[in-house]
């Protein structure tokens, strides 16, 4: 008999996990759509709205903060910018839904536009035959020790001490996904 009660707790017990974080999806969903698709649109990938006041394409959040870095912007908002907090107006719980629900949106990179971009805008400095490569020594990038969040973090916000300048105000989250999407592809 308590074989028997001990094995409907533990199924229990699972069932709650496994449910927990679908309720919590969906409640970050909700929210979601109550706030930030003002300003984030539907799927993440900033509405009209957002693009006038420079909001940040969520589906490429992955790139560039972790979860608790997430929490944090969620729920105090990015000084300087127009993201406001949302301490005031939701509860912790809420803002983890939130966050986590914008954790499954998602961006697939495009590898050939990436190769483009970079053409363009770092070719200069980081091509084999780059005119400025000698002059300043970038290095080249199909070695580069660096994984995809660490390289986007370059892109996004340079390097101190060095010519690499942020690219944030020139290049969008899902064009700096797509040169490091390409840098990937290339890298030996």
């Amino acid at each position: 008999m308590t074989r028997i009660v001990c094995s409907i707790m533990f199924m229990g017990v699972v069932i709650f996990w496994a449910w927990h974080p679908a309720i919590a999806n969906e409640n970050g969903k909700r929210i979601y759509e109550k706030y930030c698709v003002k300003c984030h649109g539907e799927d993440g990938s900033v509405s009209e709205y957002g693009r006038a006041r420079k909001a940040r394409d969520l589906r490429t959040n992955k790139l560039f903060i972790s979860p608790k870095e997430l929490l944090v912007t969620v729920k105090y908002g990015v000084y300087g910018r127009e993201m406001k907090g949302w301490s005031d107006i939701l509860t912790n719980d809420e803002v983890k839904d939130v966050a986590q629900y914008i954790r499954t949106l998602s961006y697939k990179p495009d590898p050939k536009n990436g190769e483009g971009l970079f053409n363009l805008r770092c070719a200069s400095c980081h091509a084999k035959e780059g005119a400025a490569k000698k002059l300043f020594g970038a290095p080249d990038l199909d070695m580069s020790p660096l994984g995809e969040r660490e390289m986007a973090q370059v892109i996004r916000f340079g390097r101190h001490n060095t010519v690499m300048f942020p690219k944030e105000t020139i290049l969008l989250n899902p064009e700096i996904a797509n040169i490091v999407a390409y840098l990937i592809s290339i890298k030996k």
